[in-house]
């Protein structure tokens, strides 16, 4: 049953990577193009895309925090400054990362290694050789 639930719990991973790091930038892209009129660049459909990414990730950022702020089981102790603290404080362990967060770091690490590798071996850096 754990592998199973381990299992799911991969896929359901996967497939929010996929949506946040391809599917919500591709959508707005897309969108922008409808905006746009012709092939030329429009500042119409430039500024209808970085809005549109700015309020989706802001949505999904809400979404997330919500569902880990339902989702945890224990009731947070209050944070106290390091010099209120006496010296056995300082065996402290930090909490382990939840689902969602590792979710977001997957999200982000996928995205940049994709945009580096199409940057550095597919992208036309725009200047002219001789």
């Amino acid at each position: 049953m754990t592998v199973l639930r381990n299992g799911a719990r991969l896929i359901v991973a996967i497939a929010l990577v996929a949506l946040l790091g391809a599917g919500i930038p591709l959508f707005w892209v897309w969108v922008g193009s409808q905006v746009q009129g012709g092939t030329s660049p429009d500042g119409t459909a430039i500024v209808t895309v970085i809005c549109g990414l700015i309020v989706s990730y802001s949505l999904v950022a809400v979404i997330i925090a919500s569902i880990k702020g339902r989702s945890s089981k224990t009731a947070q102790r209050p944070v106290r400054y390091a010099w209120n603290r006496s010296l056995r404080g300082e065996r402290y362990q930090p909490a382990a990362t939840s689902f969602l967060e590792n979710v977001l770091v997957a999200a982000t690490i996928v995205v940049a290694i994709v945009v580096a590798v199409w940057f550095f071996f597919f992208g036309s850096p725009g200047v002219p050789t001789p």
